[in-house]
């Protein structure tokens, strides 16, 4: 019986020095988050200026978030409504993707994307945005719709889109509004309305805005190491050489829009929110469930096929040490041109797609309890 006293001080003694220990592994281990972000776009008749805004600066928006700390485990969902490739039965809603870590297939589908249509359903939008989604259930995860249009909020008889928002807010998801025209008339419409409702934030932006391209002095030193960066990818799988070429192609087309485009994705491709995982073996490689003795010879590239899993591990090694060099200075050089850019949108007349959902979702995330670089 004497022993008892000595032995509940010893295990007091463990726990308290112990017990912080473990406390320290998680929180070291605890360095990324989900971010889910869905956009709900209006693609009808009177659109098409919004479309190829989004289009311009999705990667901005990307990039925007790779500021954030923790790290953002990103997953974008796109839906149209007012299209007339819907149904009176959908409210005209169509859910183009659901959420995924595949930031160039969701490219891909917005760059497809084309207006038709007159039916917009805002209501509709939103429920289809909340129900079919598949959002994350982490409860820290941050969870945003952007609903963009031009017609009033009031247009769907079966959905009130104050029903829509408040179910958004039952679970935790932020609802922005985003109104492409003056802002008086985007408050006649019901759009503040709209996003009180759903939590969020009310914008009305002029979408020519985002279109105008801003060349900076960084943009040919960011090409050159996009052409490096893109060398360090080794397709992998039925998916590898399909992904690799939707890699370039998407290359392609944000060369395509123009020059801040362009370099705005190599910014994203730069950081840890662009993910190739189920086509490259570089990203597959750093997955928790990796291994080796899983992969086909024939799922390999030529180059592997010979290579026991030593040599494997020391060439995918060899690729993801390059790569990481070069996002490196993708990141340094991005810093440079970021300076340069805010003095260059500060002069704007009007409000772009870039700047609303820039500021919202930075705004957003810092209320959630992620930190900025920018502070």
């Amino acid at each position: 019986m004497k022993k008892t006293p000595l032995i509940f001080a010893l295990l007091v003694l463990m726990m308290t020095t112990v017990l912080p220990s473990l406390a320290n592994d998680v929180s070291s281990v605890d360095d990324s988050r989900a971010v889910d972000v869905v956009l709900a776009l209006d693609v009808s008749l009177s659109m098409e200026d919004l479309l190829d805004s989004t289009r311009v600066r999705l990667w901005d928006v990307v990039g925007e978030l790779s500021r954030l700390s923790p790290t953002p485990e990103l997953r974008v969902g796109l839906l149209t409504y007012g299209t007339e490739r819907g149904s009176a039965e959908n409210g005209w809603v169509v859910v183009e993707s659901d959420l995924t870590d595949d930031l160039d297939a969701i490219y891909e589908r917005l760059m497809s994307l084309a207006i038709g249509g007159y039916e917009e359903y805002v209501g509709r939008a939103v429920q289809t945005a909340v129900d079919e989604m598949s959002w994350s259930t982490d409860y820290q995860a941050l969870r945003v719709v952007f609903i963009a249009g031009n017609e009033s909020t009031n247009q769907d008889a079966e959905v009130d889109f104050r029903d829509a928002a408040a179910l958004a807010e039952a679970s935790d998801i932020i609802v922005n509004a985003l109104y492409a025209g003056f802002r008086e008339n985007g408050a006649a419409s019901g759009w503040p309305e709209l996003a009180r409702a759903g939590l969020g934030n009310f914008s009305s932006i002029d979408p020519k805005t985002a279109m105008t391209q801003i060349q900076a002095p960084q943009d040919e030193a960011l090409m050159e190491l996009n052409r490096r960066l893109n060398e360090t990818y080794v397709p992998y799988g039925s998916r590898g050489e399909a992904g690799l070429a939707n890699q370039r192609a998407q290359d392609e087309n944000a060369t395509r829009l123009g020059v801040e485009s362009c370099s705005s994705r190599i910014v994203a491709k730069g950081t840890a929110l662009y993910t190739n995982a189920s086509w490259d073996l570089v990203d597959a490689a750093m997955q928790e469930d990796f291994r080796w003795s899983l992969m086909h010879d024939d799922d390999l590239p030529e180059q592997l096929r010979t290579l026991d899993e030593a040599g494997r591990t020391a060439y995918v090694n060899e690729k993801r040490q390059q790569r990481e060099a070069i996002q490196e200075a993708i990141q340094e050089i991005s810093e440079e041109r970021e300076l340069f850019l805010r003095e260059a949108r500060a002069a704007r007349d009007s409000l772009g797609l870039d700047d609303a959902m820039r500021g919202v979702i930075r705004l957003q995330a810092l209320a959630k309890g992620f930190t900025s670089r920018d502070g």
